[in-house]
């Protein structure tokens, strides 16, 4: 014969009652803001809001526009206003000086191209026009529009412009789309433009620069022309790859 058990009173729920059985209770643990989203650790640059895109200013890209800006703008100018700018030219001396020496040196920028009714010298100078205005755009954004981050004030002079302080090295934009794909596309024009003027030397048999010994090529050719392929580079990689982040921010978003 078995035994039934005695329970206590109070230990089974009335049956009258409308109010559910309750179940062993389980310990419970909060909720971190890690477990809701794992996507709660990813970076927050580059960031999207309601606003639009947020673009935050490489300090690097910043230096390099800066500096390389008035040396494409010149040599710009020195190839539209030829033969003037050249030696004995009226606006020569002393703006454009140096190209005296530079122009016995490559050949594309001397007198022989020159006579010879060379159009690669005039061609590469337009781009150089569209690729200036394209990198002044951005600068001018830069300058208008950019802010220290998380709203830090800051007094915007050319001290904080060209990065002399923490938040000037850090300044973001809010809806910068359009001046990150100007600067973008400036970048592969340069690089485009200085791979095809090394292939141009390689390809007629350096006949521009062939006359030249090494140790002169080193400081006067290779070193100087050799920049304009590392940093727009740099600037390629370091933005398409903030291109591709707001991509893929945005396709995800768009498929939940």
């Amino acid at each position: 014969m078995v035994a039934t058990r005695r329970h206590p009173d109070g230990d089974f729920p009335d049956p009258n009652s409308s109010s559910p059985v309750s179940s062993p209770s389980k310990p419970s643990f909060p909720m971190t803001k890690q477990s809701q989203s794992p996507r709660s650790t990813s970076k927050s640059h580059p960031q999207s809001t309601a606003s639009g895109y947020v673009h935050q200013a490489p300090y690097s890209l910043t230096l390099w526009l800066l500096f390389s800006l008035p040396l494409v703008l010149w040599d710009t100018l020195y190839v539209f206003f030829r033969p003037h700018t050249m030696p004995g030219g009226k606006f020569h001396s002393p703006i454009w000086t140096p190209y005296a020496l530079y122009g016995t040196i490559d050949y594309v920028y001397g007198w022989p191209a020159w006579n010879e009714r060379e159009g690669f010298t005039a061609a590469q100078a337009s781009l150089n026009a569209v690729e200036t205005v394209f990198y002044g755009y951005y600068l001018w954004v830069l300058w208008a529009r950019a802010r220290a981050p998380h709203g830090a004030g800051q007094r915007k002079d050319i001290a904080w412009f060209v990065g002399a302080s923490e938040e000037g090295r850090r300044k973001i934009v809010e809806n910068g789309g359009v001046a990150v794909l100007l600067v973008f596309s400036g970048a592969v024009m340069t690089l485009s433009k200085t791979v095809l003027y090394w292939l141009n030397e390689y390809y007629s048999g350096f006949a521009n620069i062939g006359h030249n010994d090494f140790l002169t090529l080193v400081p006067f050719w290779i070193i100087p022309n050799g920049a304009w392929l590392v940093f727009p580079s740099y600037v390629i990689y370091s933005l398409g790859k903030e291109i591709l982040d707001v991509l893929n921010s945005s396709s995800l978003k768009a498929k939940r």
